[in-house]
């Protein structure tokens, strides 16, 4: 049989709702809502970065290894995230994923040494790795199929809506309600919306109204093996592809709002700390657009998203490479054009998920999200690593030199992306295994 990145026989024949309803929307939403949170504490230690510093008394290099095991413990979880959701199902795993994310954000609240930081970004990297591939579990069964990679790319703009509160109001909140009350308050209205997913959220259509028993079975008596699922997922050349483009696109954006972004604007482009947070926010507006967009135009559409993401990557590539080779500090229309492209190929990320969905059937789609929901984040890990390390080895040199040089692997990794996405679309068109 010849293997596509267009529409897979069980992807269009798994049985799925006839359209959707108000419940399906109210399920949907709250289970959204917990994404939003997911995303907003993703982000906030961007903003915090200098306050964590100093409650913390470490350097950059340090800051690094927070972001990065909260990220790296993100990107363990993708697979197991995936199979749990379609084995265990979403309303379970986004309560607790829900709690975790308010438990972390308190210990990140009250820790005073670097420990207790790390502890914090542990368990919000736990929450977070959680959230993202229920919600679309929720979408593939209370949602039609052909609608899935627009509630997709909604999904993504509720996150990036998350992102705009990590930036300015969090700034904004920090300095006046200060670090502990900032952080607590977090928790407490985190831990409110998991027990409203608890009340709210239910696995797929026929479950029982809010406050009712637990829903009925989720799937067959004999599931199928772990192995076999996950062989099938990973043997198909578009779940590939969609790896790599999530690679490209979330894993830059990753780059600039959840650790680097502010820090280079500070010290490199020479803006105080609100200005450098409004950047970020014009940055998290641009991937508003690109979700928006992309949901309206591209998704659902194999072709036009297989040329679309490759375009956007190449354009990409040329973004950092003006980041990376411009002498000195950039004009201000420059720095807005370049960061609003930085964000709309964050939002275009969401048509990986359109791609790996449209491929691989519902009874997959958990483990075939959190497949390629790994790209960005392998890349966002390796990228976070990477520029901490540079920056910790150039030391010696200027703010800006020292940025340029340090945001070398962000370029590399676009370029590795893009060359992954052709070759997978090769081997789907010869009809090879991924």
């Amino acid at each position: 049989m010849r293997v596509t990145i267009g529409p897979s026989e069980s992807s269009v024949t798994d049985p799925v709702p006839a359209a959707a309803s108000r419940r399906a929307w109210l399920v949907w939403s709250v289970a959204a809502a917990c994404y939003f949170v997911a995303l907003f504490h993703r982000a906030s230690l961007a903003v915090a970065a200098d306050a964590a510093l100093e409650r913390f008394a470490a350097g950059p290099a340090a800051l690094s290894v927070l972001s990065a095991l909260q990220l790296g413990i993100y990107l363990a979880l993708q697979i197991p995230a995936g199979v749990l959701a379609d084995r265990i199902g979403p309303r379970r795993l986004i309560t607790v994923a829900t709690l975790a994310l308010a438990a972390g954000s308190a210990v990140f609240a009250v820790s005073a040494s670097l420990l207790g930081g790390l502890a914090g970004r542990a368990l919000i990297g736990l929450g977070d790795a959680f959230l993202f591939t229920n919600v679309l579990r929720l979408a593939a069964h209370w949602f039609p199929a052909e609608r899935f990679g627009r509630i997709a790319a909604l999904t993504g703009v509720v996150g990036g809506v998350g992102q705009v509160a990590a930036t300015a109001p969090l700034a904004g909140s920090l300095r006046v309600l200060g670090w502990l009350a900032t952080f607590l308050g977090a928790a407490a209205l985190t831990a409110v919306l998991a027990v409203l997913a608890w009340r709210v959220v239910r696995d797929r259509p026929g479950g029982t109204e809010p406050g009712g028993a637990v829903d009925r079975s989720l799937g067959s008596s004999k599931p199928e093996p772990v192995g076999t699922a996950l062989r099938t997922v990973v043997s198909v050349p578009g779940t590939w592809h969609s790896f790599w483009v999530h690679f490209v696109m979330m894993g830059q954006f990753v780059a600039v709002t959840v650790l680097w972004g502010p820090p280079w604007l500070m010290r490199a482009q020479g803006y105080g700390a609100t200005a450098a947070g409004n950047w970020v926010l014009l940055c998290v507006a641009g991937f508003l657009v690109g979700g928006w967009a992309c949901g309206q135009f591209v998704a659902g559409r194999p072709a036009r998203r297989e040329r679309f993401v490759l375009g956007l990557s190449l354009l990409l590539a040329v973004v950092w490479l003006t980041v990376i080779g411009w002498p000195g500090v950039l004009p201000v229309a420059l720095l807005a054009v370049l960061l609003v492209l930085i964000g709309i190929g964050g939002g275009a990320a969401m048509l990986a998920f359109d791609g790996a969905r449209t491929v691989n059937a519902a009874h997959r789609s958990g483990l075939a999200v959190g497949t390629a929901n790994m790209g960005g984040f392998t890349a966002a890990v390796l990228i976070q690593l990477a520029v901490g390390g540079l920056l910790r080895m150039t030391e010696g040199l200027a703010a800006g030199p020292s940025y340029r040089l340090a945001y070398v692997p962000v370029l590399l990794m676009i370029v590795v992306g893009a060359l992954g996405q052709l070759r997978q679309s090769r081997r789907a068109r010869r009809g090879q295994p991924g």
